[in-house]
């Protein structure tokens, strides 16, 4: 149906020259059979009158309230991958590397285990955490830069609020578009945040079909951090 419009549409477009000529000479035979004292004073006005032209099409973008993508796509708890992320934060000069590493999955519990590596120019600093899928959604013990939370609640639906301590998140997009260097990633769930309702500042984050999480900002009174997806493999 999509291809028929378009190709309606486009046949239209070529054929208004042809259309404008025709009208323009009925015009001329009306002008013409006129007195010429009225066609004079028409012809005058029609030297002001601006020239006709046909604008470009619209794109219309998708709709980011809607998605088929089932929710535990967003964040694969059963594959073992390794994401490498680009750390960057008003607190330090030198951007830094984040390695996440998805070890293990006990399908009877819904858990996966998760090792996380901060590089620093010394010694690096690793935590290991959980994610958990539960009934009301997906749960770390820990996270790169905001530290547990509800990854994203369940049912997933768009607009979906929640509250963590003094913060407020919102199910922002399920069908949005980020890029980062890793590559650009259509059809993302976006996670939007409130700190302290607002006052504190704000964060947003985007996770990937099949991929997880690929970039997170967090702007706040006290510090600036993101993170963005450098690599992405399967062990």
């Amino acid at each position: 149906m999509k291809k028929f419009v378009t190709s309606v549409i486009y046949i239209s477009l070529l054929l208004i020259p042809a259309f404008a000529a025709a009208q323009q000479n009925a015009l001329n035979n009306v002008v013409n059979a006129t007195d010429p004292a009225l066609a004079a004073a028409f012809q005058a006005a029609q030297q002001g009158m601006p020239v006709f032209t046909v604008p470009p099409p619209v794109s219309i973008s998708a709709d980011e309230r809607y998605s088929d993508t089932p929710a535990a796509e967003y964040l694969p708890l059963a594959k073992r991958a390794v994401l490498e992320y680009e750390y960057t934060s008003s607190e330090f000069v030198a951007p830094k590397v984040i390695r996440v590493e998805y070890l293990t999955y006990s399908e009877k519990d819904a858990t996966a285990a998760v090792n996380m590596i901060i590089f620093n120019k010394t010694k690096p600093r690793v935590t290991n955490f959980v994610t958990v899928a539960g009934a009301d959604g997906l749960r770390s013990s820990d996270s790169p830069l905001y530290g547990p939370r509800l990854e994203f609640p369940l049912p997933l639906v768009y607009n979906a609020v929640w509250n963590e301590g003094p913060d407020r998140s919102r199910v922002a997009a399920l069908n949005a578009k980020i890029a980062v260097p890793a590559g650009t990633y259509n059809g993302c769930l976006k996670i939007t945040t409130r700190l302290s309702g607002g006052d504190a500042g704000s964060a947003e984050r985007y996770y990937a079909p099949g991929v997880g999480l690929v970039y997170e900002q967090i702007i706040s009174e006290e510090r600036q951090e993101t993170l963005k997806l450098t690599s992405y493999q399967l062990k």
